[in-house]
């Protein structure tokens, strides 16, 4: 079976991304449950992929240049290998409130015969958390850490505590060689 190594950057000033090898057969709605695993959201709200026009460099995205937009309804019906063929990049998007984006980057075709993503690399020990606010909540909070500021007044700001902290630990539930699982739903959680 064929495959790929892929890579999911957070559109974020942090550097968090997560590489992931996965069967070439699966359809979208399996990259999107890849997706929600590794970066820890809930699977709460709506969500799209966008493949653009043409392919361009990493750091060069442009979110509106798009040929084709693969949504939650479609996404039962596309194969991946369908868009990774002949594309090495789609734009995944969730909750359209917050707009978080992800760019999903396919770094290599491989030879892959398991029936899970394996989880081969990542840069980041946080992941953002659904309602948190969006992109720039997180930078903030990711900047307090690296900074060595007052975490706990940054979170308080924005009505999160120390628990939210500890839902956002990737390092918590995830190691390099960590598979996950495709048949499996999301569980879905609160804070209370």
């Amino acid at each position: 079976m064929s495959g790929y190594k892929i890579r999911l950057m957070l559109y974020s000033q942090t550097e968090t991304w997560r590489e992931v090898e996965i069967p070439d057969n699966i359809t979208f709605e399996r990259l999107h449950y890849i997706i929600q695993k590794v970066f820890g959201f809930r699977r709460s709200h709506m969500w799209e992929f966008r493949i653009p026009n043409q392919d361009p460099e990493v750091d060069e995205v442009n979110m509106e240049d798009i040929a084709r937009t693969i949504d939650c309804d479609d996404a039962f019906d596309v194969i991946v290998s369908e868009v990774f063929d002949e594309n090495v990049i789609a734009l995944y998007e969730y909750d359209f409130g917050d707009s978080w984006a992800v760019i999903v980057y396919k770094v290599e075709d491989t030879k892959y015969k398991n029936k899970t993503a394996l989880l081969t690399d990542y840069k980041g020990k946080y992941n953002p958390i659904d309602d948190m606010g969006g992109v720039f909540v997180f930078d903030e909070i990711m900047e307090a850490i690296n900074d060595g500021e007052d975490v706990l007044g940054v979170l308080d700001e924005y009505g999160m505590s120390e628990r939210h902290l500890e839902m956002m630990d990737f390092e918590e539930k995830y190691e390099i060689g960590s598979r996950i699982r495709l048949n499996d739903p999301v569980m879905v959680w609160s804070v209370k």
